[in-house]
């Protein structure tokens, strides 16, 4: 049997010859399964040089046509031969496979703008309108009996991010804090203790996820944009700089928080080691290499990263450069999970987020970061496709801060 695939992007066509037994479905599905991971949502399938499918390949068809409607796309069967036509009468399938049958041009993608540095495009899914919310800040505080931490609730109207740990840290010590995202009413952390392994609570009726929290924020999100972005085909990804900048000009405000649901290209980031309860943070290469772990490379390629942060024209608190210029100021979190294709058009992120929990693994908790120590390589996150909803808020220097300040 021999495969070939034809076009590229959006549409393409895999050409399919011979008999489509199970060794050559495995291959099959490989081949389709790439075409999906490389953001292909019309696939056209050649069947007219098919002389034999067993039911390893008819499985196969079914898979991928239930997963393309999942993500909104298609796959098509087109010019299938008589015994392949034969072979769908004998299984029983005939109406479900021919209804996916055709020959003519797939539908015409809807037109999307450029992003202002040409990296990508992307289209808008409008939502309601929403007025600029404030960013709450928390932080441990000393008291008598020694330091206490809040106990943060995110449901899943609010998101956040920061460094914290899941349960009651009364009379501990050293609790083992790091780093923490939380968004659609699942929160994600990973303890600083010696499985480093991530955790995570999800909301569930009544049950609202609570975890301690050393130093984070919280802003109730009501997102009034849903954008939808892709890399253009010259460019590896779109660094996340310019999907900052996206959100602020969508979002018409000073500042903006922003849940991004995104295929990585790759991610550039730190992990905490050690709580910050061990001893104070200090800045030389030797400290900092005891209390972080960093991507030394551009890490976590074809991942799918769930990111909450926020963004700013102007220097904030909490808030570092993301570009050289700087020409913005962000400070996010990402949690990775196993590669899921993502759907087109409207995307229901609460839904979509716990189905990554449900059929996939989430890796690690990233805090992001712009990192220019090798200029020969990426200094920042790239993304190669994703959506990003957007929350407006007021300038973050005259935000009101809840429980004090502090770093996360």
């Amino acid at each position: 049997m021999e495969i070939r695939r034809s076009g590229a992007g959006r549409a393409v066509t895999v050409h399919v010859s011979g008999k489509m037994d199970a060794y050559w479905s495995d291959a099959l599905s490989r081949e389709l399964e790439s075409c999906v991971s490389e953001g292909a949502r019309e696939i056209s399938l050649d069947l007219s040089e098919v002389s034999f499918i067993s039911s390893a390949g008819l499985r196969v068809l079914l898979i991928y046509l239930k997963q393309m409607k999942a993500i909104k796309g298609r796959l098509q069967f087109l010019n299938p031969s008589e015994k392949v036509r034969s072979i769908f009468d004998l299984s029983g399938l005939t109406h479900l496979l021919t209804a996916a049958m055709g020959g003519g041009p797939v539908d015409a993608v809807i037109p999307a703008t450029p992003l202002p540095d040409h990296t990508g495009m992307y289209t808008i899914v409008p939502m309601k309108a929403a007025d600029p919310g404030v960013v709450t800040e928390y932080a441990a505080e000393d008291s008598a009996e020694g330091k206490t931490y809040p106990q943060v609730r995110y449901p899943s109207t609010r998101m956040g991010f920061g460094i914290g740990v899941f349960g009651d840290t009364a009379g501990d010590a050293d609790p083992p804090f790091g780093e923490y995202l939380a968004a659609a009413g699942i929160t994600v952390c990973v303890p600083t203790d010696e499985r480093n392994h991530p955790d995570y609570m999800i909301e569930d009726g009544v049950f609202v996820p609570v975890i301690s929290v050393f130093s984070g924020i919280a802003v109730d999100a009501e997102f009034n944009k849903q954008l939808n972005f892709e890399a253009a085909e010259q460019y590896r990804g779109i660094p996340f700089s310019s999907l900052a900048l996206l959100a602020l000009q969508e979002a018409a405000t000073p500042a903006a928080a922003v849940l991004i649901i995104a295929e990585s290209a790759s991610l550039i980031g730190a992990q905490r080691k050690r709580s910050p309860t061990q001893d104070a943070d200090t800045f030389t290469v030797h400290d900092a290499r005891e209390q972080f772990s960093f991507t030394t490379e551009p890490s976590h390629e074809r991942s799918i990263a769930v990111i909450c942060g926020l963004v700013s024209h102007q220097p904030a608190p909490l808030l570092r450069p993301l570009d050289p210029a700087p020409t913005c100021y962000g400070h996010a979190h990402a949690a990775v999970f196993s590669h899921k294709p993502l759907p087109d058009g409207e995307i229901d992120a609460q839904s979509f987020i716990r189905t990554l929990f449900d059929f996939g693994t989430v890796h690690s908790v990233l805090h992001l970061m712009y990192d220019d120590r090798n200029p020969m390589r990426s200094t920042e996150s790239e993304f190669v496709r994703g959506s990003m909803w957007v929350h407006p808020l007021m300038a973050l220097t005259d935000r009101t801060a809840g429980e004090g300040g502090g770093a996360c």
